[in-house]
Formats: structure tokens, C-alpha cells, sequence
């Protein structure tokens, strides 16, 4: 949900954005009416199991996040198949979307061979895919079909082992190497990766090109950007809310791609987006 928040974000209406989702309970009731309330088209296969809920903590004074996750059972065999089905037959269409995201973790039953399933299914000259996530990824790498995988550097490094056992992390390159190695493994022609507040890099393989971002120092530079407004959160300090930054940055970049932006520039302004939803309370604000 929180990549379409973004898009609706950028472009200020819900009308770009078509949700496929796995919803049950209360949890589920409460996430579809406010769906419905921002105006997005959403496609939902219900499930007899409660949604889990997600809480995460920000300490004001370190700057680090906590995520207490709730339980979750595993989702039923049908409907897994159900929601297989359906995403097929999207992207089968005659209305096929131009870009499909597949954005987090699936929940527990939703095994990985459904997604690379589904991500197969694809036309093609009609729907880019756009991958940012980890979590089991491997069999939808494999399949050959993702366009564009953009995901951190931590990420990127476990898939780049496990493509490559004997692939160093401690060399000074790793990042690069690891996108590089993960592009000609996979056959993905845009990998992005991003690193906090670290250097960014997302390596072109149609263009046998890589790119570095510097992501800007935000604490150094408050004053500046709250347009010499000073802030006070109670700690003397403006906080950074990171939170929500990945999926800003991933839909800032999907949008501008399907728009005709040349893939650096979108890249660019998908951190340059991420960077700025650091400065407000809420992720997408």
C-alpha cells in the first residue's frame, strides 16, 4: 500500500494504481475502507486469517527503527491459486497494466514459485516488472522476466551470495560487484541500490553503465530544508522519519520510468523523493 500512498502523492489523484491484494479480518475491513476513502481501484482475494499488523518505533534520540510484527497464519492453498489466477489473467489481458511492482514480503503460504508464476505470465512488449523485494525472490530472478530490481544494499548482497557462495562482501566494491554479478546472473537490465544514507547505484546492463548517487547529509543541512524554519521535536533536534523512504523511492522511479524518463533521472528523483518523506512525521506526506 504504501508504494500506491506515494504514487497518489506525486501525481495528487488515486487513478494510477490498481492494488492486488491478500486481506482477511478486521485488519483487512479497516485497510479496504481506507483504500476506498483515497479513491484507489483495488483487486482483493479475502482469506479466512486476520491481516497482520506491522508497528514501528522510531527512537527519537538514536534515530533507529524497531518493527513489532504481529502473528500471521499462513494464507489457504486456495487462496494462493486464487490470487495466481487473478494476476494472470491481468496480465494476459488486452488491458494489460504497463508495469507491474512487486513490492515487500508476501505473506506466509504465498509460496515464491506463485510470484515468479505470475511475473512469467507477463506480456512482454506491454508490462515492465519492477521488483522491490527480497524475501524469496530468488525463483522470480530466475524466471528472466524482471526489468528492474531495486532494492538495499544488504539485499543485494545475500542474493549475490547466493547466485555466488564464494562472492567477497568485504571487498571495497561489493555493492557494485554484487548488482553487476545479480544483472548477468538474472538477466535484469536495471538493477538500483540503495544504501541509507550512504552512496546510491544502479548499474545499466543495456548500457553497460554504472551510476552513483550522493544521498544528501539531511541533519547537516536542516535548517536549509525546513526553509530556515526552526524545528523543535521535543529532543532539541529534528528527527528523521525513514520510514516509508524505500517505497517512496521505488514509486517515484516505476512512475517516472512508465512517464519516459531516461532510468538515471528517475532514479534519481525517486531518492531525491525519499530524501524529503525523511522530514516529514508520516511516511508519504
Amino acid at each position: 500500500q504504501n508504494f500506491a500512498f506515494a504514487t497518489r502523492q506525486l501525481y495528487g489523484h488515486s487513478d494510477r494504481v490498481t492494488l492486488l491484494q491478500i486481506l482477511g479480518g478486521t485488519t483487512g475491513s479497516q485497510i479496504e475502507a481506507l483504500e476506498t476513502s483515497l479513491g484507489f481501484d483495488f483487486i482483493t482475494v479475502p482469506t479466512q486469517n486476520a491481516t497482520r499488523i506491522c508497528t514501528t518505533c522510531l527512537d527519537a534520540h538514536t534515530g533507529q527503527m524497531t518493527e513489532l510484527v504481529g502473528l500471521s497464519e499462513p494464507i489457504e492453498e486456495r487462496v494462493a491459486e486464487q490470487y495466481e489466477k487473478q494476476a494472470i489473467e491481468l496480465l494476459k489481458s488486452e488491458s494489460a497494466p504497463t508495469a507491474l511492482a512487486l513490492c515487500g514480503s508476501s505473506p506466509p503460504g504465498l509460496n515464491p514459485s506463485c510470484m515468479a508464476n505470475i511475473v512469467s505470465s507477463r506480456q512482454r512488449n506491454k508490462t515492465v516488472v519492477f521488483v522491490d523485494s527480497a524475501s524469496g525472490i530468488l525463483p522470480v530472478l530466475q524466471t528472466g522476466c524482471v526489468d528492474i530490481l531495486k532494492i538495499n544494499s544488504d539485499e543485494i548482497t545475500a542474493i549475490a551470495k547466493r547466485f555466488d557462495p564464494q562472492f567477497d562482501a568485504s571487498a571495497k566494491d561489493h555493492i557494485v560487484s554484487a548488482a553487476l554479478l545479480v544483472s548477468k546472473t538474472a538477466y535484469v537490465n536495471i538493477v538500483a541500490v540503495t544504501d541509507g544514507p550512504s552512496k546510491a547505484y544502479l548499474v545499466d546492463s543495456q548500457k553497460d553503465q554504472v551510476y552513483s548517487f550522493a544521498i544528501p547529509d539531511l541533519l547537516a543541512n536542516k535548517q536549509h530544508l525546513l526553509d530556515g524554519k526552526p524545528q523543535d521535536d521535543g529532543f532539541g533536534s529534528l528527527t528523521l522519519n525513514p520510514l516509508g523512504a524505500g517505497d517512496t523511492c521505488s514509486a517515484v522511479m516505476l512512475n517516472l520510468v512508465v512517464d519516459g524518463h531516461e532510468i538515471v533521472e528517475a532514479f534519481a528523483q525517486g531518492l531525491a523523493a525519499a530524501s524529503a518523506s525523511c522530514l516529514v512525521p508520516m511516511p508519504n506526506c
